[in-house]
């Protein structure tokens, strides 16, 4: 058997590593604390290294202390009898808390992590799973998470597929997980990311409003940019074909 070399086929693959190693720079993912969200089952009280967003943030819809308490959960509670628990996404258990109203006060209950390793202006994402839960109190049947970094906006998931009624005993099992991913912007090196549940509908109501369940965050990874190297890589191989 005779073998030819082909001296562009060999330019073609160091091009390509090249442009390859020029379009990933070197940076670092960022990793939350705690990012299965592993703790003490326990009504107003989260996983270690979170912490609850309180309702005096800017944000925040809950008009009271009590109504920013978000809950840590799994099959077996914390509240049977309001039916707060559920299978978590990973590990033994997950965060959860409302969007409604009760006895004439809003309840939002959220939480968050701050988070250092960023590079100012670099953009960044991640994804998590969110589950509908559902309470006595919370029947409205699907919702979202609002995410914010530093107390902007940066992210709105869209709501659950699938889902289980508020009081389906299959929740201890079987509750219906969906991945969710957001990106933003650094904009300091340190930055405080917040997770706040919603009812879009608007009508969070006694018994309208929501409950939602979040777990499984993964790294917090850069974005890869388009590098014009990689385009004057490409044209560089135009050339030499065109010169052969």
């Amino acid at each position: 058997m005779i073998y030819t070399s082909h001296p562009a086929r060999g330019l073609n693959r160091w091009i390509l590593a090249a442009s390859l190693a020029i379009a990933s720079p070197a940076f670092s993912a960022v990793v939350f604390t705690n990012p299965d969200l592993e703790g003490t089952v326990a009504s107003a009280t989260l996983p270690a290294g979170w912490v609850a967003v309180p309702f005096e943030a800017a944000f925040s819809e809950a008009t009271i202390s009590g109504g920013a308490s978000p809950d840590t959960i799994d099959g077996t509670g914390p509240n049977l009898g309001g039916f707060i628990f559920g299978s978590p996404h990973s590990g033994t258990s997950f965060a959860g808390g409302a969007h409604t109203t009760a006895a004439g006060q809003t309840a939002q209950e959220g939480l968050q992590q701050t988070v250092s390793g960023f590079t100012v202006g670099e953009d960044y994402s991640f994804s998590f799973f969110q589950a509908y839960v559902g309470t006595s109190n919370g029947r409205d049947g699907g919702g979202t998470w609002l995410v914010y970094a530093d107390g902007v906006l940066v992210g709105t998931t869209i709501p659950n597929t699938t889902t289980l009624a508020w009081d389906d005993a299959n929740k201890s099992m079987a509750l219906s997980w969906e991945e969710r991913t957001v990106s933003f912007t650094a904009t300091a090196e340190s930055m405080t990311l917040s997770f706040m549940p919603y009812d879009p509908d608007g009508d969070i109501s006694p018994q309208n409003g929501t409950y939602m369940g979040i777990d499984s965050f993964s790294e917090i990874t850069p974005v890869p940019e388009p590098a014009a190297a990689l385009l004057g890589a490409f044209g560089f191989l135009g050339l030499m074909r065109r010169r052969r």
